[in-house]
């Protein structure tokens, strides 16, 4: 009896030792944080080169971030992503990963990475419309009109 416990210990060390090369995102797996699945996605990515510089890119996409009120939930600006949470329409736990990939001193890749196609196309449309106007491709939009109801 008293050897169960050790060989229960013995088998679980073993059987770990598998994992040393990819024990960080085994780790990161399991606590959510993970960005394999987002890598994995980059595939299908929808992408769009801008003739900024990396920054700027990085800090314009915050802005629409922002805007937008989505929700930054792991970002490095050095290795160059960010996933983004809170997407309207979305289950509020849907990862949309935003990948940066410095090209030359002046242009930049961005790529828009998710499981969820509906998710990817969301922010990809309003990241990539709002970053045009950032970078004065596009004039401001208008504000809408609000037309008063008829009287009857």
């Amino acid at each position: 009896m008293k050897t169960a416990p050790w060989l229960l210990m013995m088998i679980f060390l073993c059987s770990s030792c598998v994992l040393v090369d990819t024990g960080e995102e085994f780790a990161k797996t399991l606590w959510g944080s993970s960005t394999r699945a987002l890598e994995h996605a980059r595939e299908g990515a929808i992408t769009k080169t801008y003739d900024k510089p990396y920054w700027d890119c990085v800090h314009g996409v915050i802005t629409v971030v922002r805007q937008e009120k989505w929700v930054i939930f792991k970002k490095d600006e050095i290795r160059g992503y960010m996933v983004l949470m809170g997407i309207k329409g979305a289950v509020n736990t849907t990862e949309v990963g935003v990948f940066f990939d410095e090209l030359s001193d002046s242009q930049t890749r961005i790529e828009i990475s998710s499981l969820s196609t509906n998710a990817k196309r969301k922010v990809a449309k309003a990241l990539f419309h709002e970053l045009d106007i950032i970078f004065g491709f596009l004039p401001p939009d208008t504000p809408p009109v609000n037309v008063p109801a008829k009287k009857s």
